[in-house]
């Protein structure tokens, strides 16, 4: 859109302004909901495996507690689980074939399991609590923000952090005391129903973390390609709204300046570059002159031939008018069989020689059409801008020049 046609057609551009606006607000909505949504449910398909992994080692302990532990062979290099001492119990015993059994119980079994799934793919998890009988399980950062939220009724909790491995998705949910916990956890005050600790699991989440970027840009990929197509083509359709709007304007000024039949200028048009041209004419003291023709019984071509064919005399005198104009001279139909001519700048002896010239051709013309022939004649009165002239004086003499011209016989020119 050039400038002229943007302050020409300014509500439409402003209307296409808030349309773009509209457009690119609703796109981007509709994208980023999308955006987010796909976020979400990543997130939520790790937070499911992290919900899988919790549950399954809960349902793990809880298998090896309702055993009191389990007794594995002690292979060389394995520690018997030293904190048992401290609550009195014997983790070894020995067999009459020679082989010594350590208890695992459900402390050190989650321990065992997480190290082998770390190894396997990357998951790891851990028990922790804010009293502790080991205390390598005391919690970190996330840890503690998850055991304050499960003391403010949270039943879970999750973070996204930056591992020395890279991103990792981290869980956690409490774990509620048991009476089968009582052994161990007696003394630091547990009821049963209390949250002594909690599980929490640690997820790699680079390749969730790849997919979300991946996803990002792919999102705004598409966002752009179809701003660009609906914005493109709303350009192109208001684009083809405006060149018809500015031809249907173009076509209803022609229209309200212009005489229907003849294509001439109409009488309100002449009237208003009349007055111009007069104010123009006083302030650089230049001529004007106006001529007033009447096409000589023009009645009787009706009567004889008809209005159609009276239409067409009309517009055939019209060209001939048309023809002898300059491109700054205005030439309209009067009224009826009366046409005017408006000739700025221009002396007395040029304009009769113009009104002679626009007689002749028309004296010397024939306009036909299928069945019929005729010539007509014109009187023209002639008259230019006297110092003491207002328009008023000016277009009653070049009336009155014509009113001389039919009195003196028709078909000839006459200047007042």
């Amino acid at each position: 859109m050039s400038i002229p046609v943007l302050r020409k057609f300014k509500p439409i551009a402003m209307f296409y302004l808030n349309l773009s606006l509209v457009i690119s607000l609703v796109v981007v909505a509709i994208y980023l909901g999308i955006y987010m949504r796909n976020n979400r449910l990543l997130i939520e398909s790790v937070r499911q495996q992290a919900v899988s992994c919790f549950d399954l080692i809960v349902k793990v302990r809880r298998w090896n507690v309702d055993y009191d532990g389990i007794y594995v062979v002690k292979k060389p290099g394995m520690e018997s689980n030293r904190f048992l001492h401290e609550v009195g119990i014997e983790p070894d015993i020995a067999t009459t074939d020679g082989r010594i059994f350590t208890l695992r119980n459900h402390a050190i079994m989650t321990s065992e399991i997480s190290r082998i799934l770390r190894e396997y793919n990357g998951v790891q998890f851990r028990i922790t609590s804010r009293q502790l009988l080991n205390k390598d399980n005391a919690p970190d950062g996330f840890e503690l923000k998850a055991l304050k939220k499960f003391d403010q009724g949270e039943p879970e909790f999750w973070a996204i952090e930056t591992g020395t491995d890279g991103p990792l998705y981290r869980y956690m949910a409490p774990l509620v005391m048991e009476h089968s916990c009582q052994k161990c956890h007696s003394g630091f005050g547990y009821k049963v129903g209390d949250i002594r600790g909690g599980i929490s699991v640690s997820i790699p989440f680079d390749k969730i973390a790849r997919e979300m970027t991946l996803n990002r840009r792919v999102i705004i990929g598409l966002s752009v390609l179809t701003l660009a197509l609906l914005l493109g083509s709303s350009y192109i359709m208001l684009n083809q709204l405006i060149g018809k709007i500015d031809s249907a304007q173009r076509a209803l000024h022609e229209a309200s300046i212009s005489d229907e039949l003849t294509g001439l200028r109409n009488r309100r048009f002449l009237m208003s570059r009349f007055n111009e041209e007069f104010e123009r004419a006083r302030r650089h003291n230049t001529p004007l002159g106006f001529l007033m023709m009447d096409l000589d019984h023009f009645k009787k071509i009706n009567d004889s031939f008809g209005h159609p064919f009276g239409d067409l005399v009309l517009k055939g005198v019209a060209g001939i008018i048309s023809g002898a104009m300059r491109e700054y001279d205005v030439a309209a139909r009067y009224g009826g069989e009366e046409f005017a001519v408006l000739v700025p700048e221009t002396k007395r002896q040029d304009l009769v020689a113009l009104a002679e010239r626009i007689r002749e051709q028309l004296e010397n013309q024939d306009i036909s059409d299928a069945n019929s022939t005729v010539r007509v004649t014109v009187s023209i009165g002639v008259t230019s801008l006297d110092d003491n002239d207002t328009p008023e004086t000016l277009l009653k003499r070049a009336d009155n020049a014509l009113y001389q011209a039919k009195n003196e016989g028709r078909n000839r020119t006459v200047l007042l």
